[in-house]
């Protein structure tokens, strides 16, 4: 089975450029240790506003490996549970206290944290503008117009507990800022405080998941069209029905022509090679693909920039799917 997502290849015909390729892969957790406990709790959070807590709950809710949900967050009752037994955050470095939690919830890890500090500052301050006061614009008259600018600010500490052993698998800080700008004659005004605390903590969120969840990249890779090496009339149509299908991704079909082109070659052209890893990458097949980036290094005449880095992307997928399966396989 395959447990690395299975890339979703679409082609985007880009004006005056070569065809690229949206790749969509899956990189395991930062934290590995984070992967041994799939059963989580999210308790909310100090001084918690903006409902970050219940963000990372919808957020780890979402992830799915091989289109089937990788964590159970576990949610009913869990304040109640905590109210009854008075557990506080300074409670959870305590063994006894977090062994005691995680039998009641029925969680392997807890997620906490603190909103530190959620600010916004005003400045005030004028800019000149000017009218015209004859038709021509000949004559201007300068006048101020009121203006502000406004910065946000969201601090906050997330961390991940291990609920057996009671100490802390990951923990960190979160800093996101940002600023606005208007002034009385541009309309409109700030945005809402709530809508912009509402970004940043998404921002803080996305930063926080993938040091203890598998996350979705995406990436382009550059396909070949112009080869280096003389083709013959059938070898052309071979190559144009080829990156026809790339196109309309009909991957098998494209796989078949491209394979019958390298082939056809005596495996001495490289724009086939290296399309054929592209496919292959696509399909999640990266052996296969480090196996024909490497030959299209061999077959073409100089160094070439996008083979190097397929060559050193795809190691780095290797090691991801690797431990991506890894992480998966380990025993609840």
């Amino acid at each position: 089975m395959k447990i690395f997502l299975l890339s979703i290849l679409s082609i985007l015909i880009l004006g005056g450029c070569s065809q690229k390729v949206l790749i969509t892969a899956t990189k395991p957790a930062i934290v590995d240790r984070a992967s041994k406990t799939k059963k989580i709790a999210v308790l909310k959070f100090e001084n918690d506003n903006i409902s970050m807590g219940s963000k990372i709950e919808s957020a780890l809710y979402k992830v799915e490996v091989d289109n089937k949900p990788y964590f159970t967050v576990i949610s009913k009752n869990r304040d109640d549970i905590l109210n009854e037994q008075k557990f506080q955050y300074s409670g959870l470095a305590n063994k006894k206290n977090s062994v005691e939690i995680g039998e009641l919830l029925g969680a392997q890890a807890l997620i906490t944290g603190k909103i530190n500090n959620a600010d916004m500052q005003k400045d005030y301050y004028y800019e000149r503008r000017y009218r015209c006061l004859d038709a021509k614009c000949i004559r201007q008259q300068e006048y101020l117009v009121q203006c502000t600018n406004a910065r946000y600010s969201l601090k906050a500490n997330i961390s991940m507990i291990d609920v057996e052993k009671g100490d802390v698998i990951y923990t960190n800080n979160y800093f996101e800022n940002t600023s606005y700008r208007t002034c009385l004659d541009y309309g409109g005004g700030l945005p809402s405080k709530s809508a912009v605390f509402e970004s940043l903590s998404d921002n803080i969120v996305r930063k926080f998941l993938p040091n203890i969840s598998p996350t979705v990249e995406k990436y382009y890779i550059k396909i070949f069209e112009d080869p280096q090496i003389k083709y013959t009339k059938e070898q052309e149509l071979i190559l144009e029905n080829a990156l026809s299908y790339l196109k309309h991704n009909h991957l098998d079909r494209a796989e078949e022509l491209f394979s019958q082109l390298l082939n056809s070659t005596n495996d001495r052209c490289y724009l086939a090679a290296y399309n054929l890893g592209v496919i292959k990458e696509s399909k999640g097949e990266y052996e296969n693909a480090k196996e024909l980036y490497n030959l299209a290094d061999k077959l073409i005449d100089k160094p070439d920039s996008t083979i190097i880095e397929s060559i050193n992307r795809i190691n780095t997928q290797i090691s991801n799917h690797n431990k991506l399966q890894e992480q998966i396989n380990i025993k609840e």
